[in-house]
């Protein structure tokens, strides 16, 4: 077969790609015959993503990238790189969009003119388009299962990572959550990932009185679990000593202003525990209310009126404090606001008086089991994926 000038540099060009080094000169020159030579310049569009395909590229010179969904996957830039050629294989429109990185040095093939031939058993150039195709597939398999193994390894690096780190939040929660005399606690905490951003703690103030924590930082994971870290940390650094949650609170918003991102808050409830009076002085920063359960009636603890904390200086937030003297056998509820999410709305009611409802339902229960017939009326009945981290805290008056 006599070639002009172009067709020996094609020629040329296609027996340097690693697809066709074992095709012999006589099929690649076939494929010559129906091959272009084109160029493309930088930040060219050459393919879009959901588009038709019109021809099948193969690199001589310079880099192109490759976007799914508008974003950045990788780039080609080896000689005999091939890109385009998935829909002809499979029928479909482009999977992605290819930009030219750099000018470029281009061999073109019509993509119909394949998919005659693909379509064609009888086509002279069948057999070395399927041998040609056969090999990218196989590549790119082999690159799958090379890049899915190395995921593997380093995806269960991470989870060993994450259950590590799971498993250190629970200690320091655990550490922090101090016996009270005569006010027992049952609780019930789980997140919707490994990590999560509530916390809890019943902190030693001195020898009479107890700092009684639950908040609810913004967001799930990794992030919401450092803050809520920060946040437990602040909390047992000044609480020692000081009687007064509305001070503590002040403190500890204007200390978390530094540290939040991205429009992050937590809520909170903190209150002070009194063991010779048995009265709780409590500051409540943007969290739902805590609740006491006397006999049938749920009481509902008067609002503070603060908003969430890490928003605002204190000195435009109003943080203020309330006082609440138990009796024998009251149980004080607080609770991390998962617990509405599962609650519709009723005309005339709110999820506060349907939590409140089946409090009522469950008084008679021992407050461990108490807490986990609430999690499984609320939290469990939402599917997984859709669930928010959930604390539950029960403390009995004795």
């Amino acid at each position: 077969m006599s070639m002009n000038k172009e067709h020996e540099l094609i020629f040329n060009l296609l027996k340097q790609s690693r697809y066709l080094k074992h095709a012999g000169d006589q099929r690649i020159a076939k494929l010559v015959s129906i091959s272009s030579f084109k160029t493309a310049k930088k930040g060219e569009t050459l393919l879009r993503q959901g588009e038709p395909n019109q021809e099948v590229y193969l690199i001589v010179s310079g880099i192109i990238s490759v976007y799914v969904d508008g974003e950045y996957i990788y780039n080609l830039c080896r000689v005999g790189d091939i890109f385009g050629e998935m829909s002809v294989i499979t029928g479909a429109p482009s999977s992605a969009t290819i930009c030219a990185e750099e000018d470029l040095q281009l061999i073109t093939v019509s993509s119909s003119i394949l998919k005659n031939i693909k379509e064609n058993n009888e086509h002279e150039l069948h057999s070395i388009l399927y041998e040609w195709f056969s090999r990218i597939l196989s590549d790119k398999l082999n690159k799958t299962s090379q890049k899915a193994k190395l995921f593997e390894a380093v995806n269960t690096r991470l989870e060993n990572d994450l259950s590590e780190a799971k498993l250190t939040q629970n200690m320091i929660f655990s550490a922090c959550t101090q016996e009270v005399p005569n006010f027992p606690l049952a609780m019930k905490s789980e997140f919707c990932s490994t990590l999560g951003g509530d916390l809890y703690a019943v902190l030693s103030i001195d020898e009479t009185h107890y700092g009684i924590l639950i908040g609810d930082v913004a967001g799930h994971g990794t992030g919401a679990c450092l803050i809520s870290m920060m946040i437990l940390n602040l909390f047992q650094t000044f609480s020692a000593g000081i009687h007064s949650p509305e001070i503590v609170i002040n403190y500890i918003n204007n200390m978390s202003l530094k540290s939040m991102v991205n429009g992050k808050f937590v809520t909170i409830f903190y209150g002070i525990y009194d063991t010779e009076s048995k009265k709780i002085t409590y500051t409540n920063a943007g969290h739902p209310p805590g609740l006491i359960l006397r006999g049938n009636q749920v009481i509902t603890l008067t609002s503070t009126g603060g908003m969430a904390m890490g928003v605002l200086d204190s000195e435009f937030t109003n943080y203020s404090e309330e006082s609440f003297t138990f009796q024998t056998d009251d149980r004080l509820i607080l609770f991390t606001d998962a617990i509405f999410e599962s609650l519709p709305y009723e005309e005339g009611s709110s999820k506060l008086d349907r939590i409140t409802d089946y409090i009522r339902i469950h008084a008679r229960l021992p407050s461990q089991d108490f807490i986990e017939q609430i999690y499984h009326h609320t939290v469990y009945s939402i599917p997984p994926l859709n669930r928010d981290d959930f604390t539950l805290m029960c403390f009995e008056q004795h």
